[in-house]
């Protein structure tokens, strides 16, 4: 089940980067993070990763695709996070 990764105590990429992780969004309630998961159209050789952690805010959950290879994949600097500060 897909959704069972947000199970893990794992922080966003953003706070502890994870290799070849190049797409990732932040949830404030698990709900939402679960109904992104079943959106998501991975490509070939695209996992699903995620997680939840805790900031000053408080809990949140992350959903992210990781590449096998970044460098077939395009440009490090088109990595695409989009979390609740916007960044």
């Amino acid at each position: 089940m897909p959704t069972a990764i947000l199970n893990e105590m794992r922080e966003a990429p953003s706070i502890q980067p994870m290799e070849n992780v190049v797409n990732w969004s932040i949830f404030r309630r698990r709900s939402e993070a679960e109904d992104y998961i079943h959106n998501i159209m991975l490509g070939k050789d695209q996992i699903l990763v995620g997680g939840q952690g805790r900031d000053s805010i408080g809990p949140y959950w992350w959903v992210g695709v990781r590449v096998q290879d970044l460098e077939k994949w395009g440009s490090p600097h088109a990595v695409h996070k989009r979390d609740a500060m916007g960044t």
